[in-house]
């Protein structure tokens, strides 16, 4: 896929390439979304396969996170309402193939991501995974 081909599936601009991976910023239905390949170069990112299947079930998987962050937090009134806000993969595989990441706002230790990894055939992990920044 051409990195023309990439974004305009993706709706996508601020495309930057640092040496610590590729970042941008996708628009879906008015929402902005942040996608963050860390450690990777311009060109794996354009030769992974699943970018195309993971823009059209998009939905669907962000639908199966929210299913394991209510499991998680039954008594959390927030989880349904909370966005989508970022996608990351990683080089490591500590984030499985990608993992949808919600941004929960300021905690004691920063602020406060919740995440959900899904593997290559895009099944979700039942564990939910934090992040602060």
């Amino acid at each position: 896929m051409t990195k023309e081909q990439f974004l305009s599936l993706w709706n996508a601009d601020s495309w930057e390439v640092m040496s610590c991976g590729v970042y941008f910023t996708a628009h879906r239905a008015g929402k902005e979304l942040h996608i963050n390949c860390n450690d990777y170069t311009e060109a794996e990112i354009l030769a992974m396969p699943f970018w195309e299947r993971l823009v059209w079930e998009l939905d669907e998987l962000d639908r199966q996170a929210h299913a394991i962050l209510q499991k998680e937090f039954p008594d959390d009134e927030e989880i349904p309402d909370l966005p989508l806000t970022d996608i990351t993969i990683d080089k490591s595989g500590c984030y499985g193939a990608f993992s949808l990441c919600y941004d929960t706002g300021d905690s004691p230790a920063g602020e406060l991501y919740l995440n959900v990894s899904f593997d290559e055939q895009f099944i979700p992990s039942p564990e939910v995974g934090y992040d602060t920044f």
